[in-house]
This record gives structure tokens, C-alpha cells and sequence, in this order.
């Protein structure tokens, strides 16, 4: 995930919740919004998380990895994502 698309994510969240609150009174909407960006940021950060769980799986790989029997291209085939979900 880049973080344009975080950033995005982040925005719709907080245009959605604009959208479907009453225009009642401005701190009513106001802590609707601060709490549709926590929950935006808290997904995002969930996100995040698992691609750092990802790469700390790929580096003890590589750390796992035996010289003799390895080479610089097994580590970069470990290294190299190749299909990121975010």
C-alpha cells in the first residue's frame, strides 16, 4: 500500500460520514468525524501491520537461508513481493 492510497481511503471515509450526518449540532459532526478517522486510520494501520509481519517473515527466510546451498537470486526471489494486497 502506498500512501496515496491510504490517504484515500482515509478521505472517503471521512466524505461518507459528512454525506450521511444530520446537519445537527457541530460537535455531534465534528466527533462523528474525528471517530470516522480513527476508524479509517486504525484499518489503515491494521494493513500495514500485516505487511510488516509479511517482510519479517521474508527476512528470517533469508536469514534461514544456508550460503552453501543458496544464492543472492534465492534471497531476491524471497525478497521480492509479488503479489501485495494492499
Amino acid at each position: 500500500m502506498n500512501k496515496d492510497q491510504a490517504y484515500h481511503q482515509i478521505a472517503l471515509a471521512c466524505l461518507k460520514t459528512l454525506r450521511e450526518t444530520t446537519a445537527g449540532e457541530a460537535d455531534d459532526r465534528i466527533s462523528g468525524l474525528y471517530d470516522a478517522i480513527d476508524e479509517a486510520f486504525q484499518s489503515q494501520l491494521g494493513l500495514l501491520a500485516e505487511e510488516l509481519e509479511l517482510y519479517r517473515q521474508r527476512l528470517q527466510q533469508i536469514r534461514e537461508l544456508d550460503p552453501k546451498q543458496h544464492s543472492l537470486a534465492d534471497a531476491q526471489a524471497i525478497a521480492t513481493p509479488n503479489n501485495t494486497a494492499h
